[in-house]
């Protein structure tokens, strides 16, 4: 009995890690259908999308934006979350400067997901932190995985301890994580999910966005969320 709530306080205390690089040219694949300003609006969208979804689950003893850039800086604290202004440079060294803190500050576990997964919402972060849970009722330490629709990327991850593994974000990112953890004997479960499977990066990602929000055209979309 002792040791299985000791288990449950391992997933009790859980930070949330969200990395954004920056708002000053981000997605810049999307640059032929959106101007600057209005993929500036659609990134501001859907990180507080996120934010918002991690707060509503109430699964997070902390909320933790990590970024390169000091007008992320300024809107996440204005939102009312914590952030943290990395460093150096890159995706794998914020995301390790910010599990590194999490840890100093007595977190048990984390749960990583990228700031352009504008469908996650309370309800499936709680479902795949309760597979989590299981994986570490059973092995004490761990990694669950949910990939993005080509089962390439690592759009959401959950990490016990917070250290548990050298990250590999980047491209083909899922197989080096599962990779790397079974070099080092670590259990890793996957979550598959159509909801944070669905990242923006293309045109094609965001015209099915726009068609899933109700609209047809993605000018009309664009002024919708930035009125929000």
């Amino acid at each position: 009995m002792l040791r299985e709530a000791g288990k449950d306080n391992i997933m009790n205390m859980i930070w949330a890690i969200t990395p954004i690089k920056s708002f000053k040219r981000p997605k810049s694949r999307l640059g032929d259908v959106l101007s600057l300003k209005q993929r500036r609006v659609l990134v501001k969208h859907m990180l507080n999308r996120v934010l918002v979804s991690q707060k509503k689950s109430k699964l997070f003893k902390k909320f933790l934006v990590v970024t390169e850039d000091k007008e992320v800086v300024k809107f996440v604290k204005e939102e009312g979350f914590d952030v943290l202004l990395q460093r150096r440079p890159g995706l794998n060294q914020g995301i390790t400067e910010a599990s590194l803190k999490a840890k100093r500050s007595g977190a048990k576990s984390i749960l990583i997901i990228h700031a352009d997964v504008p469908r996650s919402s309370s309800s499936i972060l709680k479902s795949i932190t309760k597979k989590h849970k299981k994986l570490i009722n059973e092995f004490n330490e761990g990694i669950t995985i949910s990939p993005d629709a080509l089962g390439e990327g690592t759009n959401c991850m959950l990490c016990t301890p917070p250290d548990v593994l050298k990250f590999s974000y980047g491209p083909g990112s899922c197989l080096a994580h599962m990779e790397r953890a079974h070099r080092k004997g670590i259990q890793v479960r996957l979550y598959r999910s159509k909801r944070l499977e669905f990242d923006i990066d293309r045109d094609s990602d965001l015209t099915k966005l726009v068609k899933k929000s109700g609209y047809t055209k993605v000018a009309d979309y664009i002024q919708s969320i930035e009125n929000e």
